[in-house]
C-alpha cells in the first residue's frame, strides 16, 4: 500500500490549476448544434410508446410492482423514472427533449473535466476527444428517448465514478461508489461497468477511492443481484440472440444450430466485434460490411472515411501512448480508465453485438485519444515535428467533419419517426393497443413536419452514413 499512499499524497500536494475554457465552450457548441436537429424529433411509435404505455397507464402501486418484477430487461429505475416524468409533464415533448440534451451536455462536460486540459495544446487535445465522442456511431444512442434516455444517464454515472476516483478530496466519501453502482445497475445493465472500473482505478492508485470504496461497490453489486434474483420473473434465459456474424445477421435458432454447446466461440466473436467497431469502425453490429462491400465492388464513400479515420486515429493513439510513457499522474489514470472502459465495455457485447453496446468503449477510446494527442503536442519529435503536427491536425479536422454525420443522422431520425405515424402507421400501429395515449402521441408527432432529409445536398450522402436515399436517386 506504500505506492498507493504516495500517489494519494502526490495528488494532494498538486496545486489546482484552472482548466482551459475552450474545450467547455467547444462541448457546448456541439450541444447547441445537435440540439437544433434534435428539436425536430417527435415521438416514436415503435420506441417511445412501447416503453411509455405500461408505466404511464398504470397506478403507482402497479408501476412499482411491474418495475421490480420484470424479466429479461431488468431496469426498474428507468421504468419508475418514466412514470414520474409522465406524472410531472405528461406528453409535453420539450420537457423530454430538454432532459436528453442536458444529459448529453453533462456527458461532454464530464469528459472535459476528466481531461482537465491546461494550456492551448492540451485544450486542442480535449477538443479532439469531444469531437470523437460526438462523432462515433456508438454514441448515437445518446439521442434516443423512450421517452427518457437511460443509456446517457448511466454513462454519466460511469463518468462521475471516474471523476470522483480521480479527486483526492472525495476519498472520505468513497462509500458513494456503491450508491452510484447500485443506481446505475438498476437503471441499465451498462451500469455493471462501475464494478470492474472502480476496482481497476483503486488497484492503480486513484486517489479518490480506497478499500472502503471497493467494498461499497461490491455491496452495491450484491444488493442488485439479490433484488433481481429475488423479485424478477424469468421465463428462461437463452444463450443465443439474433446478432451479426461475418457478413450477415443471423437469428438465434441458426446460431444455436451452428455453435450448439459451445456458445463461448460466438461470445469471443461478439466481444471482438464490439472492440473492433470502436477502434476501426468495422464491423458494424457484427457484420463486416466494409469488407463485404469491398469484395462486391460496391463500396460507399463514407465507409472509406469511417474506416480510414478510425485506423489513423488508432495508430495515433498507439504511438502517442507509447512515446508518452511514463505518463503524468493524471494522464496515467486516464489511460487506466480509458482502457478499462474499452475492454470491459466491449465485453458487455458477448451475447450479441449492437452499435449502442460500444458506447462506454467509445468514451474510453476518446480519453485515450486525448492523452495520445497531448503527448504528441506537448513534446513533438524533433525530426518529424511538422509531420506529427500535421497528422494531429488532420485527425482533429476529420473528427470535426465526421461529427457532422451525427447532425444529419438526427435529421434522418426525425423523418423516420414521422413515417412511423404516417406511411407505416397501419403496419406498426396495428401491433399497439389503441389507447387515448397513443392518439395523443400521434397528434403531437404530426403537429409539425420536419425537413425531408432526402432532399439534402448530395455531398452529405457522399461523406456521411444516411438512413435514406436521396430523392433524386430513389426509384
Amino acid at each position: 500500500m506504500t505506492s498507493k499512499t504516495n500517489v494519494v499524497s502526490g495528488f494532494s500536494r498538486t496545486r489546482f490549476v484552472e482548466p482551459a475554457r475552450a474545450p467547455f465552450v467547444w462541448a457546448l457548441g456541439y450541444v447547441v448544434l445537435f440540439g437544433v436537429a434534435f428539436s425536430t424529433i417527435a415521438w416514436s411509435l415503435g420506441d417511445t410508446y412501447s416503453h411509455l404505455a405500461r408505466p404511464a397507464l398504470a397506478s403507482w402501486a402497479q408501476a412499482v410492482t411491474d418495475a421490480f418484477t420484470s424479466g429479461r430487461e431488468y431496469r426498474p429505475l428507468f421504468d419508475l423514472a418514466i412514470k414520474a416524468s409522465y406524472e410531472t409533464a405528461g406528453t409535453w415533448l420539450p420537457f423530454y427533449q430538454a432532459l436528453v440534451m442536458l444529459l448529453f451536455a453533462a456527458l461532454l462536460l464530464l469528459v472535459v473535466w476528466l481531461c482537465r486540459p491546461v494550456g492551448p495544446r492540451r485544450a486542442l487535445a480535449a477538443c479532439v476527444a469531444i469531437s470523437c465522442v460526438s462523432a462515433l456511431h456508438t454514441s448515437r444512442i445518446l439521442f434516443g428517448f423512450w421517452p427518457l434516455n437511460h443509456y446517457a444517464f448511466v454513462m454519466v454515472c460511469i463518468l462521475l465514478t471516474i471523476a470522483v476516483a480521480l479527486a483526492p478530496a472525495t476519498r472520505r466519501y468513497d462509500w458513494l461508489f456503491g450508491l452510484l453502482a447500485l443506481i446505475a445497475m438498476l437503471g441499465l445493465e451498462l451500469g455493471v461497468l462501475i464494478v470492474p472500473l472502480s476496482i481497476v482505478l483503486w488497484w492503480f492508485g486513484a486517489p479518490g477511492i480506497g478499500r472502503r470504496g471497493v467494498l461499497s461497490v461490491a455491496a452495491g453489486a450484491v444488493v442488485y443481484l439479490v433484488v433481481r434474483l429475488t423479485l424478477a420473473e424469468y421465463s428462461g434465459e437463452s444463450l443465443y440472440a439474433d446478432t451479426g456474424f461475418i457478413f450477415q445477421t443471423v437469428d438465434a435458432a441458426s446460431l444455436r444450430a451452428r455453435f450448439g454447446d459451445s456458445p463461448w466461440l460466438l461470445w469471443i466473436y461478439n466481444v471482438g466485434s464490439t472492440f473492433l467497431t470502436i477502434v476501426a469502425s468495422e464491423p458494424r453490429e457484427g457484420v463486416f460490411s466494409f469488407v463485404e462491400s469491398l469484395l462486391a465492388h460496391d463500396m460507399e464513400s463514407w465507409r472509406w472515411f469511417h474506416v480510414g479515420l478510425s485506423a489513423l486515429t488508432t495508430l495515433v493513439i498507439a504511438g502517442g501512448l507509447v512515446r508518452g510513457w511514463p505518463w503524468h499522474e493524471r494522464d496515467r489514470l486516464l489511460v487506466v480508465a480509458g482502457c478499462a472502459l474499452l475492454v470491459f465495455g466491449s465485453a458487455l457485447g458477448f451475447l450479441y453485438t449492437r452499435d449502442r453496446i460500444g458506447l462506454a468503449g467509445g468514451v474510453g477510446y476518446a480519453l485515450l485519444l486525448y492523452v495520445a494527442c497531448a503527448s504528441w503536442l506537448d513534446d513533438p519529435p524533433a525530426r518529424w515535428k511538422r509531420t506529427s503536427t500535421a497528422i494531429i491536425a488532420l485527425v482533429a479536422v476529420a473528427w470535426v467533419i465526421r461529427s457532422g454525420e451525427t447532425f444529419f443522422q438526427l435529421r434522418d431520425l426525425a423523418w423516420d419517426y414521422r413515417t412511423e405515424w404516417t406511411e407505416r402507421f397501419e403496419e406498426l400501429g396495428a401491433r399497439q393497443e389503441q389507447t387515448a395515449l397513443l392518439q395523443q402521441l400521434r397528434a403531437a408527432a404530426l403537429e409539425k413536419t420536419p425537413a425531408d432529409p432526402r432532399r439534402d445536398p448530395a455531398w452529405t450522402y457522399f461523406l456521411f452514413e444516411r438512413r435514406f436515399r436521396r430523392a433524386s436517386a430513389a426509384p
